[in-house]
């Protein structure tokens, strides 16, 4: 499943919730409740959507083990608790990313993508790149295996 070029906006509990396609780089520091995550990190915008979710939750609840938005949504992406190794995973240059924003109001979701665009990022289709290489799959859905390892982390929580 190929993560679209133009943005998608998703209403969730009062949140906006905007995802994108991205191309360009190095990736700058994001902060506040922004990622830009490698396309070897997500599976499919579906997963991308759910990992978010479930991050957005995890803050909402105190239970969130980073403090960081990108990072709590790759813990809930990789199933990985070690907050540094989902920092080197999803801190590495990629020929495409995903842009997730999460906000109050529509504006807020927006400024950091025009932000992103002007410094030479383009809304591009982006292949993703993530197969949980020690879970194999005997029925090939390895989506639904991505999906169960961020499961995992929120039920150990």
């Amino acid at each position: 499943m190929i993560l679209p070029a133009e943005p998608k906006l998703f209403s969730i509990g009062g949140k906006y919730l905007l995802v994108a396609g991205l191309r360009g780089g190095p990736p700058p520091r994001l902060s506040g409740s922004v990622a830009l995550l490698p396309s070897t990190s997500f599976h499919s915008l579906r997963h991308l959507v759910m990992a978010a979710l479930r991050a957005i939750r995890s803050f909402r609840h105190g239970v969130n083990i980073s403090d960081n938005f990108s990072y709590e949504v790759g813990i809930c992406l990789l199933g990985i608790r070690e907050v540094s190794k989902v920092i080197e995973r999803i801190s590495v240059e990629s020929d495409g990313y995903a842009f997730i924003s999460c906000c109050d109001e529509l504006g807020e979701c927006l400024r950091p993508l025009i932000s992103l665009l002007m410094m030479g990022f383009e809304l591009s289709e982006v292949k993703p790149g993530y197969e949980p290489e020690d879970l194999p799959s005997c029925t090939g859905n390895s989506e639904c295996l991505a999906m169960e390892r961020g499961i995992l982390v929120e039920l150990e929580r």
